[in-house]
Parts: structure tokens; C-alpha cells; sequence
């Protein structure tokens, strides 16, 4: 691979997936009895970056099928780090919300992600993870016409 080369057309989302699935494997790798998987933690992240959600919206944006969903809200509720309640406007929806503890296994699962993440990218240097972190967030925000936080009062109605 000669890095002075540009990008070969349709390459770069394959060594995103394959970086993505190597950072996976070394988290998981790290987990101790308690820990988060990372599709738990896929749930978490969108949760506390978004806010509260509704169940078919968390589906919709991992594209899972109904019951994938539901089986991964079930394992976060029964650990605590999530709860869903009925909507107050739409009785058939479930609204999940992230609870206090989902919030502190969510940063501690974090905290080993660091050390992941600068084993996987220690060829680069801190500019340059800055910046590529900065160049996914720009194309996930374009990916997602909602991505703004909700405000406390939104999760009233």
C-alpha cells in the first residue's frame, strides 16, 4: 500500500469496517463479568448523545430487525442502564432512556475504548486523530437529518 497515492474509488469504507471490527474484537477482548458489549454500547452512545429516543427510532438508525432491538434494550434494562416507559402521547411507543448507572458504565467502558483506540491508531499523531475524528463527525451528521440533542422540556411531552 503506497500512502502517497490518493484513494482508490469504493476503499475507504472497507478499511473503516475492517478498523471498526478490529476495535470491537480488542474491546470485547478487554471485557471483565459486568462489562458492555459493543453493540450495547452502540445503544448507550446514541442514547446519551441524543437523548431520550424511541424504540423504533434506535432501530431505525442501526437499521436491526424489531426483535434484535428488543433483545439489546432487555439486557441494558435488566443491568439498569436503560429504562423505557410508555409515551405519554402514544401509547403503542416505548421511549428508552439512559438511568444514572448506564451513564457511568457507558464512561468507564470509554475509559478502556482510550486504550484501544491509541493501540489501533498510534501510527497517527494527536492532530491527526483530532482531525479524523472531526471528518466523521462531519459525514455521521450529514448521514442523520435528527442528530441534535433534546431538550429537557421535549421529553415532557
Amino acid at each position: 500500500m503506497n500512502l502517497s497515492e490518493p484513494p482508490h474509488p469504493g476503499h475507504t469504507l472497507p478499511l473503516v469496517s475492517h478498523l471498526a471490527r478490529a476495535g470491537w474484537r480488542a474491546l470485547d477482548a478487554t471485557a471483565q463479568p459486568g462489562d458492555i458489549t459493543h453493540r450495547q454500547l452502540l445503544i448507550l452512545t446514541l442514547l446519551n448523545d441524543r437523548g431520550w429516543m424511541a424504540q423504533k427510532d434506535i432501530r431505525g438508525v442501526f437499521g436491526l430487525d424489531a426483535s434484535n432491538v428488543v433483545g439489546l434494550l432487555n439486557e441494558l434494562e435488566e443491568e439498569g442502564l436503560t429504562v423505557r416507559r410508555r409515551s405519554s402521547t402514544d401509547r403503542r411507543q416505548h421511549i428508552v432512556e439512559l438511568t444514572d448507572r448506564g451513564i457511568a458504565v457507558l464512561d468507564s467502558t470509554y475509559e478502556r475504548l482510550a486504550i484501544v483506540e491509541d493501540d489501533i491508531l498510534h501510527p497517527l499523531t494527536i492532530d491527526e486523530r483530532q482531525q479524523l475524528h472531526q471528518l466523521l463527525l462531519r459525514v455521521m451528521a450529514s448521514r442523520s437529518p435528527d442528530s441534535r440533542p433534546r431538550r429537557q422540556a421535549d421529553k415532557q411531552s
